[in-house]
């Protein structure tokens, strides 16, 4: 492979990136934490472990845990050019209802907002398809954990320029194992063009995620995924994949999970993203 001057200078940005994100998670983490009496050793114990239990529940994409996370990503090397970058923030609320004493129904809606940066000649700030993710979930399950249920995707919000003009209906599904400290699962779900024009692409989407991570009793969570589409139509998939650490803190009595990563398109479809990005959130999590 023959290396560049512009492919090393890709790499060094992804990689400051990647170095301001963590940074960043380090220093907010610091300032998270008001000042307080020393605990003590029984006190101390026990809030590691709640902590630690929560940032093992939020790998889990099902859990009776109601949360609310907010998430920037970086993404450059854009357009049949690759001289455009985008800047995209997802919001993501996990709404856990429980039916009766056996299954809970878990809503996912997910909004993104976008700020392309000369794509194709284009720049500009909109709203793409919001997809409603829903499972039905078994309340105990053990070790081995599963949901299924209906999504809908609706056309994207600002135009042609942020998604597909279709509405896609569907199914999703996900499975998963829980091995303290160890998460390991696939989140999927394929969704089918239910009306609106093709020109700019179509809603016959399969998305699939597969997710490992691993909890410290300290509350830090490693994790690793990808987060892929293939396009039915065009028959062309983009896989990016997501290395990530997080840590829970506090805000008053609020706990928050912070996290900062490094993302790497592993393919792409003409024109997506490619080569390395970077991914910043923040989630605010209410249990019960």
């Amino acid at each position: 492979m023959k290396i560049t001057h512009a492919s090393l200078k890709n790499t060094h940005t992804a990689w400051s990136i990647s170095a301001s994100l963590a940074l960043s998670l380090c220093a907010a983490s610091a300032f998270a934490q008001p000042t307080q009496p020393a605990p003590t050793a029984a006190t101390s114990a026990a809030a590691k472990a709640s902590a630690s239990e929560l940032a093992a529940k939020l790998t889990n994409p099902v859990a009776d845990l109601i949360s609310v996370p907010f998430q920037y990503n970086y993404d450059a090397n854009i357009g049949l050019d690759k001289k455009g970058t985008s800047n995209s923030f997802v919001v993501q609320p996990v709404i856990p209802v429980k039916l009766n004493s056996s299954w809970n129904y878990i809503l996912r809606p997910v909004v993104t907002l976008q700020q392309q940066n000369n794509i194709n000649g284009f720049s500009g700030t909109g709203a793409g398809p919001i997809l409603i993710e829903t499972f039905f979930s078994p309340s105990n399950t053990g070790d081995f954990i599963w949901g299924v249920g209906p999504i809908v995707s609706t056309p994207s919000l600002s135009g042609n320029n942020f998604g597909t003009a279709q509405t896609g209906v569907g199914v999703s599904a996900v499975a998963l194992v829980m091995k303290k400290p160890w998460t390991a699962g696939l989140l999927t779900y394929n969704t089918w063009d239910a009306g609106g024009n093709s020109t700019y692409g179509t809603a016959n989407n399969l998305f699939y995620q597969p997710f490992v991570s691993y909890v410290t009793p300290t509350a830090w969570t490693f994790s690793i995924n990808t987060q892929s589409t293939f396009n039915w139509d065009a028959r062309r998939a983009e896989n990016p994949v997501n290395a990530t650490v997080s840590k829970i803190v506090k805000f008053g009595d609020t706990p928050v999970s912070l996290s900062a990563g490094a993302r790497y398109y592993a393919s792409s479809v003409p024109g997506g993203p490619s080569g390395w990005g970077g991914r910043l959130s923040m989630t605010f999590l209410f249990p019960k």
